[in-house]
């Protein structure tokens, strides 16, 4: 029976989680059908530009994420730090262009939000919650979708799916998992080529040194904002790449002698790495991570044992 959403992820704790949404039936909604004859290619933007935009509402850091023809793959990072540190004027800034109002200015929108105190102490855990994240996230495509189509009902198969990674190398692991998406589905031959993911994302604002700082959570910090690896973001751009041609079909996988460094680094085991990508999704449950941050977990959860402990000895140092 799979555990309750709330034992998984705690409101008011910060957590990385890998989220996946699957649209109904497996249809081709954000690409070509070959059924139907019909091109919904440009909801693969407007998914980027709904995520764009909440990552500058909540207190949640979009990691990676790729969008793919039938599902969308996202990494977050909840921070309910930052919403402890946001004034009320700020919560109410971010709740009103969250949900505008016709006919009402902004600042009359702001000012109507702080005459509620008990609204600003509700919008200010809500801002850093995963489940109004991603119901802000899949209910707006699917509203849009659905007028597009001219029918109602379900665009997405049902509720979004979660494992939360523990540590640096389940979070290292997974992002590349996410960003490798298209490569490993035959739609792309390199990460720079990987349309819609934050692979791509990432791999041009570094190539332009002029532009503004990425939406995206940065790899590693800077002096303005926290990181979310260990490692550069030269370095994560190389680890992707590497761990990439492990699954050109035109191929042998093997482990570039560069790469190793840096899986010693975040804790993984690089003979193994190519089996725990491969392998990512089927052999871990709840959550991922060594088998010291699993355990933790399943204390937490009230369980002597998950999914994926076995599987992690032989993937985390």
């Amino acid at each position: 029976m799979p555990e309750p959403r709330y034992k998984q992820v705690i409101k008011g704790e910060e957590a990385v989680v890998h989220c996946w949404s699957q649209c109904v039936r497996r249809t081709h909604l954000f690409g070509y059908d070959p059924l139907t004859k019909r091109d919904y290619s440009h909801r693969k933007k407007l998914m980027v530009d709904r995520l764009k935009f909440l990552a500058s509402i909540f207190a949640i850091d979009v990691c990676a994420f790729a969008v793919l023809i039938n599902h969308l793959h996202t990494v977050l990072r909840i921070r309910p730090d930052l919403t402890n540190i946001w004034s009320d004027y700020q919560i109410a800034n971010r709740w009103a262009r969250l949900h505008p109002q016709k006919s009402v200015s902004l600042e009359t929108r702001i000012q109507a939000l702080l005459s509620c105190p008990e609204d600003i102490l509700s919008y200010r855990e809500r801002l850093c919650d995963l489940s109004e994240f991603m119901a802000e996230l899949n209910e707006y495509i699917a509203r849009i979708a659905n007028k597009e189509d001219d029918c109602t009902g379900h665009f997405w198969e049902e509720r979004f799916h979660c494992k939360v990674l523990l540590d640096e190398a389940s979070i290292a692991c997974c992002m590349a998992y996410v960003d490798l998406n298209p490569i490993r589905a035959g739609i792309s031959i390199s990460p720079e080529e990987s349309d819609f993911t934050s692979i791509q994302e990432r791999i041009c604002a570094w190539k332009d040194a002029m532009k503004t700082e990425s939406w995206l959570c940065p790899i590693q910090s800077n002096h303005s904002r926290r990181g979310i690896l260990l490692m550069t973001e030269a370095d994560y751009f190389d680890l992707v790449d590497k761990t990439g041609r492990i699954f050109r079909p035109d191929k042998p996988g093997f482990i570039d002698p560069d790469l190793p460094p840096i899986l010693q680094r975040i804790g993984a085991i690089p003979e193994a790495w190519d089996k725990t990508l491969s392998q990512f999704e089927s052999e871990f449950s709840y959550a991922v991570g060594t088998v010291s941050s699993l355990r933790a977990f399943a204390n937490r959860l009230g369980k002597k044992w998950l999914k994926g402990i076995s599987f992690a000895k032989k993937s985390f140092t």
